[in-house]
């Protein structure tokens, strides 16, 4: 899942609709990526990082990116994040400079995935004239 959260944009409103999205998706078995421009930057501790890692916890999401996503004239800051359950998955994160944007890219690659592989099934249908 994709989430934008513009700079101006309210934090409380963000996080409110964050979790309502989050409570009608989660499920035990469910595996949730959250990722997104969230414009709080996770290089500091600030009251907007501590709750969206509050909230995001609760579903069991945690951050996995640990290097800035915006560099601009002497300033860093890391706005761009991608959540998941760090304790379900093997995984490595690097960054990708390819200088279209303002915004650094992130690679995320999911070591331990289970794909399910398509079988034979059967399918029943019904003609209606």
């Amino acid at each position: 899942m994709y989430m934008y959260r513009a700079t101006t944009g309210n934090t409380l409103y963000f996080l409110n609709q964050l979790e309502s999205i989050l409570t009608k998706l989660y499920k035990i078995t469910t595996d949730i990526i959250l990722c997104g421009d969230f414009n709080i930057n996770y290089l500091n501790e600030n009251s907007n990082k501590i709750m969206l890692d509050s909230l995001l916890a609760s579903y069991g999401l945690y951050s996995t990116i640990q290097f800035p996503t915006r560099i601009f004239r002497n300033a860093s800051t890391l706005i761009d994040n991608i959540f998941l359950n760090i304790y379900k998955f093997q995984y490595s994160v690097n960054p990708f400079i390819n200088g279209l944007s303002d915004h650094d890219a992130q690679i995320i690659t999911i070591l331990n995935i289970d794909t399910p592989i398509p079988g034979n099934g059967y399918y029943f249908t019904r003609i209606i004239d």
